[in-house]
């Protein structure tokens, strides 16, 4: 049984961070769910290493600026994922386009009062 150091374990979160972007990137959704699912997974166990051993062990100036990198990282990835996300929504409205919205439809639930025709416009008492 081999013993995973913090440093070893920022190493794989950092290889497999690159590897969630290099699938997003190639637009392979499955890579991306599959790459993304063990990105969590490793950043779970780093939660964990940290609980365990301390986590004044990750405010270490080497530590420390590495996950500030993949903070940083993280919403950038992100954005790139909503993006692709977009782009996707797009391509199936041109695919798939919706049906028009219909002419009669109304604002309220139960519909509206017809308009009055004729000459008179307000009728008064």
């Amino acid at each position: 049984m081999s013993v995973i150091t913090l440093d070893d374990q920022l190493d794989l979160l950092e290889r497999q961070f690159t590897e969630v972007a290099s699938a997003l990137a190639d637009g392979n959704p499955d890579a991306v769910q599959s790459a993304g699912a063990k990105l969590q997974q490793l950043a779970v166990g780093l939660v964990q290493m940290a609980d365990e051993v301390g986590r004044n062990r990750l405010a270490a100036p080497l530590r420390a600026q590495r996950m500030k990198a993949l903070a940083k990282g993280l919403p950038a990835l992100r954005e790139n994922l909503l993006r692709r996300a977009a782009y996707v929504d797009r391509a199936l409205e041109v695919v798939v386009p919706t049906a028009p919205r219909s002419t009669y439809v109304g604002r309220n639930t139960y519909g509206s009062a017809m308009r009055q025709s004729g000459a008179f416009n307000v009728l008064s008492a």
